[in-house]
């Protein structure tokens, strides 16, 4: 008797402590996930504030005298855009038929003027006169969500102001402690803007999320307005290797570009199309259009930002009586004392806020614009990785590390893709870095929004989830994120056999004249 009453005694003391600590389980769980009302609404996270990328949450810009709104310079009139792109091919193909560059030239110029042109900032960076934007300022999106609805042309350093007036809105609105802030793209560099200039408020901020940030800048942007338009070869092969369904047509461009024939073709083709006509009306407009918006100078590599400078404001640039002296002093310091330390902004807030984590999405597997090859071809269709990661090492586009290269940091932890071409361990912050393959740079399907949601609600970081693992592949059929594996190798085709063949014989001469002449 004594030992069945002992028994159960036993057993209800058993059942007190497992209750006790799913108590404390659940009590923790609950703090993580903090109850917050506003707005009429009661949810579990704090509120998300989002800046999107360019253009995603642009307000309207129009003629202040039309109250419809029919006039939109932005979003554009698409049925504009593309009636005036097809006016373009038909003189294109005039153009190089009768060998009248500079017509098609002034028609480039025209078509972006007459699309864009009323975009254009005055030099103090008002607006034309009679053009007028809608209210600036966060927008209530439902479920604790809100998001920047911003003019497009302007300054991060600017916006962030808009931001930061947000932000106290939400914090009128609920009985918030704390936010979530999720920058995209462009919008990454507004949040990176409100954490330098507003950093003494980074206390109220639980999360900071930047998802493919393009704070270092775009190569493709960088050369075109520096005057150093190009189109590579090799970029060429990798952008039409992702685009073409069938190998066969990236396989004979990798076989032109070996055999130096691709080149050739291209300077043909591209010194007096391209570069004469297309690139320089570009030029013409971007001197009268692009050089005026602050915006466009966010998307010109370090490198790039000098050369770029003097390409569209002249040698003068520098000069305190410049006509664009005020708009030069604007992205000369977002550029200086943003975007260059962006990495640097992000690791003091941390440092700074005991309870502030900054997590990264980074997009790769999708080569360049293919007029350039820039310094690493691992991009997003626009930004490179190192750039988008703040500071992953990787290869080049189709390229992997040799064997025997070793993590550069944390040598207890595991950050090497299993592709063997990205190192996650040189990031500024590799616990909490994710990278994502075949998402391209504009793109945001349902599992990437998902994850986001993980990262800021959650807390994870790319060891908690087995299914959120660093490394990523997303898969365009099912539309789901899964762990990215190593590569299989994969069994030679009979294609593959009969193009090995046609390679030989068509690089054949090539051999022969490297051999007699010596070349490597």
């Amino acid at each position: 008797m004594r030992s069945t009453a002992k028994k159960i005694i036993s057993l209800m003391l058993a059942c007190i402590i497992v209750f006790s600590v799913m108590s404390v389980s659940f009590s923790v769980s609950a703090a993580e996930r903090p109850v917050v009302t506003g707005r009429g609404e009661t949810y579990n996270h704090y509120p998300e504030v989002r800046v999107k990328g360019f253009g995603a949450s642009s307000v309207k810009i129009y003629y202040e005298d039309d109250p419809e709104q029919k006039s939109l310079f932005y979003p554009f009139d698409k049925d504009r855009f593309i009636d005036n792109l097809s006016n373009i091919g038909s003189y294109m193909l005039k153009s190089i038929k009768n060998g009248q560059f500079n017509l098609l030239r002034s028609v480039i110029y025209n078509y972006v003027m007459d699309t864009l042109g009323m975009l254009a900032l005055n030099p103090d960076g008002s607006s034309m006169e009679g053009v007028v934007t809608e209210p600036m300022g966060l927008r209530y999106k439902g479920d604790g969500k809100y998001e920047l609805y911003y003019d497009c042309r302007m300054s991060p350093a600017d916006l962030a102001d808009y931001l930061n007036e947000g932000i106290e809105q939400v914090f009128e609105e609920t009985d918030a402690e704390k936010i979530e802030l999720v920058g995209s793209s462009f919008g990454a560099n507004v949040v990176t803007a409100y954490m330098h200039k507003y950093k003494e408020q980074l206390y109220r901020v639980d999360t900071v999320l930047l998802r493919a940030p393009s704070t270092g800048g775009m190569n493709f942007f960088g050369e075109l307005f520096s005057g150093n338009f190009n189109v590579s070869p090799i970029g060429l092969c990798d952008f039409v290797d992702d685009v073409a369904e069938a190998p066969i047509f990236s396989d004979f461009l990798y076989l032109m570009e070996e055999a130096g024939i691709l080149k050739l073709f291209l300077d043909c083709l591209a010194e007096p199309v391209l570069r004469v006509a297309i690139y320089s009306g570009i030029a013409d407009a971007a001197r009268d259009l692009l050089s005026t918006l602050p915006t466009m100078w966010v998307c010109i590599p370090d490198e790039y930002f000098i050369p770029a400078m003097k390409f569209l404001y002249g040698e003068n640039y520098a000069d305190p009586n410049h006509k664009y002296a005020q708009l030069i002093a604007k992205v000369t310091y977002y550029h200086n004392e943003i975007a260059n330390k962006a990495t640097e902004i992000y690791l003091d807030a941390e440092a700074n806020n005991e309870d502030l984590k900054v997590a990264i999405i980074a997009k790769f597997g999708q080569a360049a614009i293919p007029l350039t090859e820039g310094p690493n071809t691992m991009d997003d269709g626009l930004v490179s990785l190192p750039v988008t990661s703040s500071g992953a090492t990787c290869t080049k586009y189709g390229e992997r590390f040799a064997d025997d290269y070793k993590q550069q940091r944390y040598p207890e932890y595991n950050f090497m893709s299993p592709e063997w071409n990205i190192d996650a361990s040189t990031c500024a912050f590799p616990f909490r870095t994710w990278f994502i393959k075949n998402v391209g740079h504009s793109t945001s399907p349902g599992e990437y929004e998902v994850l986001s949601k993980e990262i800021i609600h959650d807390n994870i970081d790319v060891f908690t989830y087995e299914n959120r693992p660093q490394f990523l592949l997303y898969d365009e059929e099912s539309g789901a994120l899964e762990a990215l594996k190593a590569p299989e190798e994969e069994e030679e085709t009979f294609y593959d056999k009969i193009f090995a063949v046609f390679r030989k014989l068509f690089l054949l001469p090539k051999t022969i004249f490297d051999k007699l002449f010596g070349r490597k």
